[in-house]
């Protein structure tokens, strides 16, 4: 004796329509949602990516409309894009991890900052909170590494490295 199961037509024509590839352009998501700001997070214990998310909300009160984004599901080669957008910033959330570590999904962001010396990041406006805790050595090493990197390769910071410490 045996079981079949089917889906009912609509949901299988939908299932079949169902988009097979994860959208890695966060420029294309931004203009198709009509964003202009993008918060960045790098975390591990999800508190950059709470706190990306709240300021991606907050930037309404502001008139802006903000998206938080994991860095390790987008192409970061496109930030020399974000210029294409009118009025476009990006906030980068970095935690640092360990002995001054990237957090794990920022691992692949931080490698192409490291590897990219063309790269012109001159239309990108940007400003980078980290998240740390005084009491280590490496206080916050991953926002002002990104902060000092985004800088040499062209991009123009609009707002001073915040340094959060979790400890205060």
């Amino acid at each position: 004796m045996g079981c079949v199961f089917s889906l009912p037509e609509d949901r299988r024509d939908a299932a079949e329509r169902a988009p097979t590839t994860r959208e890695t352009s966060f420029i294309e998501k931004m203009k198709k949602t009509g964003k202009n700001i993008i918060v960045f997070y790098g975390s591990q214990t999800g508190t950059a990516e709470e706190f990306a998310s709240r300021l991606a909300k907050d930037a309404q009160r502001y008139g802006m409309k903000g998206m938080a984004a994991d860095p390790e599901e987008y192409s970061m080669g496109e930030l020399a894009r974000l210029a294409e957008i009118e009025n476009s910033l990006a906030i980068f959330c970095m935690a640092t991890y360990g002995e001054g570590d990237p957090t794990d999904n920022a691992q692949d962001f931080y490698d192409w900052l490291q590897e990219n010396d063309d790269e012109n990041l001159s239309g990108l406006n940007y400003t980078v909170f980290a998240l740390g805790n005084k009491t280590y050595e490496h206080y916050n090493a991953m926002g002002k590494y990104v902060d000092k990197r985004l800088e040499e390769l062209g991009a123009k910071r609009i707002f001073d490295l915040g340094l959060g410490d979790d400890d205060g």
